[in-house]
């Protein structure tokens, strides 16, 4: 009775190893079959993608390089800005003193005359 148990155990250990074997086999079959099917495609995608990859790429590095000259000229546009501003802003300075100085003198010129009377 042993031998006759110890066989059974034997026999579905090797129908579970061959189950598992087939099922193995089964799944290296489906994938050559998918890859034989649709591995041109696959491959045909990667490729453009790959391509759009690297022309979105090139296309960031040339935006990136395009706002680096922009925001390089706007810096130098205000700075020029502000020299001139300030220029104008010390011209004015002295515009309004000489006014002032205007003012008094035609003031004293005023007061002289009457004082004068």
């Amino acid at each position: 009775m042993k031998a006759a148990e110890q066989a059974a155990k034997a026999a579905d250990g090797a129908a579970s190893a061959n189950g598992s074997e087939a099922t193995i086999h089964a799944e290296a079959t489906i994938d050559q079959v998918r890859n034989l099917l649709f591995g041109g495609a696959q491959r045909s995608l990667e490729s453009n993608l790959a391509g759009l990859r690297e022309e979105m790429q090139a296309s960031i590095k040339q935006l990136q390089a395009d706002f680096a000259k922009e925001l390089a000229a706007l810096q130098a546009h205000v700075l020029e800005l502000e020299r001139e501003t300030e220029q104008k802003r010390l011209a004015s300075q002295r515009d309004i003193g000489a006014a002032i100085s205007d003012l008094g003198a035609t003031i004293s010129g005023l007061g002289s005359g009457r004082a004068g009377k």
